[in-house]
């Protein structure tokens, strides 16, 4: 339903005009505000004084909202149920508010009897709320807070810092150059809050690389390792040139001493008090982004391919890989028919399986080594401790539950073959042959007395000599059982057979624990993702050569670019800007996480000598006008920091 909003003004003239608006809803609010339902222009009305509500279409009740009643037939009411067929007349301050019903629907008949309270023939509204009487002029105001605002934030920072320029940490207490502040430092940071000047070292220039590398001089050396000792022209070349307001920026950013290039362009401060904000995408795709166009044209060409985001621009995986039996690790594109033989035969297929031998034989062992109805990928390949990257499959660990290599029981121990060592396999069986007797009969213990004959072929006496006889023999066949078809060597590696002056040699197995050198993959992260999610070929492998690391498709599946830009359709997007899988200053660590959680050098970033500074113009360019060559002081760190 709706109500029908009816005012009647009165011209100069005495004519009334009476105007109809439909009101939506079974509410509306009647109050001073302009944003009510129904406005009323008078000063003792409040800003929201009542609600009109009619639930049924003829029942009308106006409650009061803010302290303030209303007149209702000559009393003071709060609330009052009205029938609208019957009418009834209330009052808020001047106006007059008539209910009457018309053709089914409710009539809001709203109209001025009396002049407004406060009424303008009595006071002047806009000097009874104007301080104009009070306060000066606006000319003098405007002179005055402008003057104090050059005191405050002017004047007063810069005979702050002039004050303590030589003074290594400030005094608790407000200092008035930190009104200049535009946030607090990051974690990484915090000791140098009180010691502005250990990166702002001259008043009014930018913060210079020379402030950053000589604390930071591992980062920079690794920044250089980072893009392969590439020369300045190359760096240079790959960036792409700004165009627009861009060029404009930069432009002046060089007429202002702001060279682009400098640490400060991505690694930002006084942005928060937690970890430094992550490198934004952009900063990469300023090169990355159709570099090898570029670097052709400047004539220095590169394998590198183009990358611009995650979601929509990003190159196919290359990883390390060995097409050969033995050979060295190279990198491949990832496609169809490229291997990775890495010495050992294991058919994942089999061992995934969820029936047949393997799978009850898992089965048998539930309890005893954490299997399940069947194996699953954990139960052979097992993260590091810090749930980065996966450890190399262990025979010992992993396998020997299954595969035994046990060959003799001794008052109660087992003696297994020694594993990655063939030559020791071949002397531990070797010596057990020669040194083991088969066991004795009882026909032939003690002193008892035999028949002649009793040696005759076939019978008992004849059998056990022969065999002790022939037993140093078996050896060799002992021994190219367990390297043959068969065996329990060949069952997973690859056998070479004897050669003249060698014996039985077993392939060397090379696992690669990291397939993507360039990039960064954290099993931790993913440990809520099923593997087969990812590594959707291993279920089907037959063979350990086929190359299951996922591809750039399943990594599509979750995360997008850091716009949220994407190819495909994707259930939960995970925004993954350039810094989550690549790092820029090669530390060893992750691409990006909080400072506490880095391999930290303390020793190189305390206590550096004044004149250990480091050239960065080959990164940043020459300086215009010098201002970038400054003297480096020593932070001040406390006493618990200092010496790392």
């Amino acid at each position: 339903m709706s109500f029908i909003l009816r005012r009647i003004a009165t011209t100069k003239t005495g004519k009334q005009i009476v105007r109809d608006q439909p009101l939506p809803g079974d509410t509306i609010t009647l109050g001073r505000d302009s944003a009510n339902g129904i406005h009323v222009a008078d000063l003792a009305v409040n800003p929201h004084h009542a609600t009109i509500a009619s639930s049924d279409g003829r029942t009308v009740r106006v409650t009061a909202q803010e302290g303030l009643g209303f007149d209702l037939n000559g009393r003071t009411e709060t609330v009052a149920d009205i029938d609208s067929a019957a009418g009834g007349e209330l009052r808020f301050g001047g106006h007059r508010l008539t209910i009457a019903r018309e053709d089914g629907r409710i009539i809001l008949l709203v109209e001025r009897i009396d002049e407004l309270s406060q009424s303008s023939k009595d006071v002047d509204e806009v000097k009874a709320f104007s301080l104009a009487g009070v306060m000066p002029g606006k000319r003098v105001g405007a002179w005055t807070f402008g003057l104090l605002m050059l005191l405050a934030f002017l004047v007063g920072p810069i005979w702050a810092w002039h004050s303590y320029r030589q003074v290594d940490e400030r005094p608790d207490g407000f200092h008035a150059d930190r009104t200049w502040l535009s946030g607090p430092l990051s974690s990484a940071h915090a000791n140098l809050t009180k010691d502005c000047q250990s990166c702002h070292v001259e008043p009014f220039v930018a913060v210079t690389d020379s402030a950053c590398v000589n604390c930071h001089t591992g980062e920079h050396k690794a920044m250089s390792m980072a893009h392969a000792g590439a020369p300045t022209a190359m760096l240079l070349a790959a960036r792409a040139p700004p165009g627009g307001f861009d060029k404009f920026l930069a432009n002046v950013g060089e007429a202002f001493n702001r060279p682009q290039g400098r640490c400060v362009d991505c690694h930002t401060e006084h942005e928060g008090a937690g970890p430094m904000a992550a490198t934004p995408q952009q900063f990469c795709a300023d090169c990355h982004d159709g570099m090898q166009g570029r670097l052709k044209s400047a004539g220095h060409p590169t394998m590198l391919a183009d990358a611009s985001d995650f979601g929509t621009g990003h190159p196919e995986f290359r990883p390390l890989v060995r097409a050969v039996p033995g050979g060295k690790l190279e990198r491949m594109m990832l496609a169809k028919g490229v291997v990775d033989d890495n010495g050992l035969k294991f058919p994942h297929d089999l061992h995934l399986r969820a029936n047949g031998g393997v799978a009850r034989m898992a089965a048998s062992f539930r309890g005893r080594h954490d299997f399940g109805r069947k194996l699953e990928c954990e139960n052979c390949h097992r993260v590091e401790a810090d749930g980065v990257r996966v450890k190399p499959v262990e025979m010992e660990r992993d396998c020997a539950m299954c595969h035994s290599l046990a060959f003799e029981t001794v008052g109660g121990v087992t003696r297994t073959l020694r594993h990655g060592e063939p030559t020791q396999v071949i002397a531990d069986l070797t010596a057990y042959y020669r040194s083991t007797p088969p066991s004795r009969p009882l026909q032939l213990g003690g002193m008892q007395r035999r028949r002649p004959g009793a040696y005759a072929e076939g019978q008992v006496y004849n059998i056990y000599f022969n065999e002790v006889a022939v037993r140093p023999a078996r050896a060799q066949d002992a021994v190219r059982a367990i390297f043959s078809k068969g065996g329990a060597c060949y069952d997973c590696h690859t056998i070479f057979a004897p050669r003249a002056g060698s014996s039985w040699r077993v392939a060397a197995v090379n696992q690669t624990q990291r397939y993507l050198q360039k990039g960064w993959f954290d099993h931790d992260a993913h440990k809520e993702t099923a593997c087969a999610d990812c590594h959707t070929a291993a279920p089907a492998s037959k063979a350990s050569t086929d190359l299951l690391v996922p591809g750039l498709r399943q990594c599509r599946d979750c995360h997008v670019g850091e716009g949220g830009a994407r190819l495909v359709k994707v259930e939960t997007a995970t925004e993954s800007p350039c810094a989550m899988c690549h790092e820029y200053h090669s530390d060893g660590g992750k691409p990006w996480a909080p400072k506490r959680q880095q391999r930290v050098n303390s020793v190189a970033i305390t206590n550096k000598r004044a004149g250990a500074s480091v050239s960065v113009t080959a990164i940043t360019g020459a300086a215009a006008r010098g201002l970038y060559h400054v003297t480096w002081r020593t932070p001040a760190l406390h006493g618990a920091r200092r010496g790392g």
